[in-house]
């Protein structure tokens, strides 16, 4: 009786482009000019950072734009201390940020602590901490053009 085929291993290596449409074109194209780019709902005020075409709860168009302060409040974060290829190196930290003014999250990165001890991250970082945006010197219409987020 032979063993019976349970997994293969696949090793795929990919490079594509993301079409990425005129909502987040726009996104893209003002953080190029340090502006953080968000949109509002015609119908419930919600504000979209990242933005999106359409309100998820009104499923109504959404083409108010407004630009945000690129400061915030952390609301969630988490410390990836294992790799990935292709990835950051670890320990690096992310957060799921309330930019002043937004209704969703913008995640990112959140530079400047110091992960060495992981039993001292919750006391550098965590819920309710201010943050604002620091800029990469180059930017190319990215998501890196923010390099990261520092506490204030």
């Amino acid at each position: 009786m032979s063993t019976p085929i349970t997994t293969q291993r696949v090793h795929w290596d990919l490079n594509y482009d993301v079409h990425l449409g005129a909502t987040w074109g726009r996104f893209m194209q003002g953080l190029t000019e340090q502006k953080i780019l968000a949109n509002r709902c015609p119908e419930c005020s919600r504000v979209f950072v990242p933005p999106q075409a359409y309100c998820e709860s009104c499923f109504v168009k959404t083409d108010e734009w407004l630009e945000l302060p690129p400061e915030g409040v952390v609301e969630a974060f988490t410390v990836a201390w294992l790799g990935f290829r292709g990835g950051p190196t670890p320990p690096y930290a992310i957060a799921g940020i309330r930019l002043d003014g937004a209704s969703t999250l913008l995640m990112h990165y959140v530079g400047g602590l110091d992960l060495g001890n992981p039993t001292t991250v919750r006391e550098q970082i965590g819920p309710g901490t201010r943050v604002r945006a620091v800029w990469a010197e180059e930017r190319t219409g990215q998501i890196l053009d923010i390099a990261h987020f520092e506490k204030i």
